[in-house]
């Protein structure tokens, strides 16, 4: 039996292969779905599961909201699928990979990943890059990219996508394990996409006399470089449904030297190849051609093959219950017109409109004043709580905007410090985390003062969450590294501090330390109370 060190919150990469948070080893088997333009409420979750797959990857992009991606990956734990979160905005585009990680180290994107840490894969980004990149390139992108999500505090495991349209096999088995080295969590998959059909294979190109002889010797490389490689995408046809992929064959070989896959696309939807879809309609029960033998017929499909992870399968996981993930603002993606919304005029005049899901404002006199114009929405803020503030505006030119959290009354008191942001022509997404200090408000407010200027602007996507509280992540952290009422706890394989904390997340004390690999420790005894929580070093 493999010997496994562990000290991540979630899954974790060790040699070539994925561990649960338990250790227990997994082969990802599962397909994906482009949910940001065919299924933002999930729907389709529930009858993916219905194959055993073990994992959906959730096809996503910047422009989409928090909250539904929110309940999107809690509905996949739900129903006992690992959920594999990417961005498509940089398909082919390999400038765009900073943007990418601009978004996932956002407040609100960070909160997502906080939350569900303990199950969360996150793809950085879909197929980055039109063109085989230069090896140095290659590896000094994506090593900034990881780096500046390790900084930000993302531990879960990185899928970095291969250049290429996804296709090229070279820099991910010549740069991977050099970037598993730079990785601070040497925590990272690598995702080759195999959309090698045979009426395009070109030997002298390639190095491999047929296709099935590349996927062959693709995978054989990876594994012999001990890499952590999943074939993310694969079909039948390629785009514009050039002929045949075998994908077959690819189940056969990735079963054989135990590589994970991902089909591509659960469907419908592929307008361009319509032979990609699996389904006619979304359903487990209109499973067509390739799509129910991949899922169900072939022994070598899910069904047969796919084994669901024992910690994923646990009944405690809940969502929808609490607040937290739910968008506390009321029609804030202005689906239902302005409903919920109200305007006051305080020497100024304003119209507004919503037209597909967006709030035009157009201002015909802007008073003196930013609060003489003012488009408000009341909900509750309880005290203690930490939430997170998102939102998307733009302007017809440049201006400023206004925004406040705060108590509704002629006395000034703010609950999330408020920000003047500043709009360009261009959409912009904003976003800040705050924790409501003061006595809970059944009526706090929020305030978009946009009067002093008469510039029109447009808003869309305002979205209020709730955050988990520092102590609620710090009990959390507690529940996973320490044996409960044992006295005792397994010291990490690496380097470790055993912190004391406040309930409030203050670091009161290091009560111990070690270099890694010293089995069970005792508690040592302590006058004062707090939370003992190991960290990494």
């Amino acid at each position: 039996m493999e010997s496994v060190n562990n000290s991540k919150p979630g899954f974790f990469v060790q040699g070539r292969f994925l561990y649960t948070k338990d250790n227990e080893k997994v082969i990802l088997r599962g397909v994906n779905h482009m949910f940001i333009w065919t299924d933002r409420e999930g729907k389709s979750i529930p009858e993916i599961a219905k194959t055993g797959a073990n994992c959906v990857r959730i096809v996503w992009n910047m422009h989409g909201r928090i909250s539904d991606l929110y309940r999107l990956v809690d509905e996949s734990i739900v129903n006992n699928m690992i959920p594999i979160v990417e961005l498509h905005d940089a398909t082919g585009q390999w400038s765009r990979l900073p943007e990418l990680v601009n978004f996932w180290t956002r407040e609100d994107a960070m909160q997502l990943i906080l939350d569900h840490q303990e199950y969360l894969l996150v793809n950085i980004g879909n197929e980055v890059g039109g063109e085989e990149e230069r090896p140095e390139e290659f590896y000094e992108a994506y090593a900034s990219a990881v780096t500046r999500m390790r900084a930000a505090g993302i531990r879960v495991p990185l899928i970095i996508d291969a250049d290429n349209w996804g296709q090229s096999s070279t820099n991910i088995l010549n740069e991977g394990n050099r970037l598993l080295a730079a990785d601070p969590e040497h925590n990272l998959i690598f995702d080759i996409h195999m959309w090698w059909p045979t009426e395009r294979h070109n030997p002298e190109k390639t190095g491999y006399a047929t296709v099935k002889e590349r996927i062959t010797g693709v995978l054989e490389e990876s594994v012999e470089k001990n890499l952590p490689l999943i074939v993310g995408e694969f079909a039948p046809v390629a785009v514009n449904g050039a002929r045949e992929i075998p994908y077959k064959f690819i189940m056969s070989e990735a079963e054989r030297l135990e590589i994970g896959w991902l089909a591509w696309s659960w469907g419908p939807g592929n307008f361009d190849s319509p032979e990609m879809d699996m389904t006619t309609h979304g359903s487990f029960n209109t499973l067509v051609g390739w799509g129910k033998d991949v899922c169900v017929d072939s022994p070598l499909g899910i069904q047969n093959t796919s084994v669901i992870p024992t910690f994923i399968q646990n009944a405690d996981f809940t969502t929808g219950i609490s607040d937290r993930g739910r968008n506390l603002i009321s029609n804030g993606d202005f689906t239902e017109g302005t409903a919920g919304w109200t305007a006051d005029f305080w020497g100024g005049k304003a119209t507004f409109r919503v037209e597909n899901r967006i709030a035009h404002f157009d201002i015909q006199d802007a008073g003196k004043e930013s609060w003489n114009l003012q488009f408000k929405q009341s909900f509750p803020l309880r005290n203690g709580v930490t939430y997170v503030f998102s939102m998307r505006a733009k302007a017809d030119k440049p201006r400023t905007l206004n925004v406040d959290i705060k108590r509704e009354s002629e006395n000034y008191v703010p609950y999330a410090n408020g920000r003047f942001l500043d709009l360009s022509t261009s959409w912009q997404d904003f976003s800040w985390k705050f924790t409501m200090k003061e006595p809970t408000d059944e009526n706090a407010v929020l305030i978009f003062d946009m009067g002093g200027c008469d510039t029109g602007w447009n808003l869309s996507d305002v979205s209020l969450v709730q955050a988990r509280s520092v102590s609620d992540r710090l009990n959390k952290s507690f529940q996973r590294n320490v044996q409960k009422n044992s006295g005792y706890f397994n010291a990490p394989a690496g380097p470790w501090e055993l912190h004391l904390y406040s309930a409030d997340g203050e670091l009161l004390e290091v009560l111990d330390k070690g270099k890694g690999g010293e089995g069970m420790k005792p508690f040592p005894k302590i006058e004062r109370s707090g939370i003992m929580v190991i960290k990494d070093k």
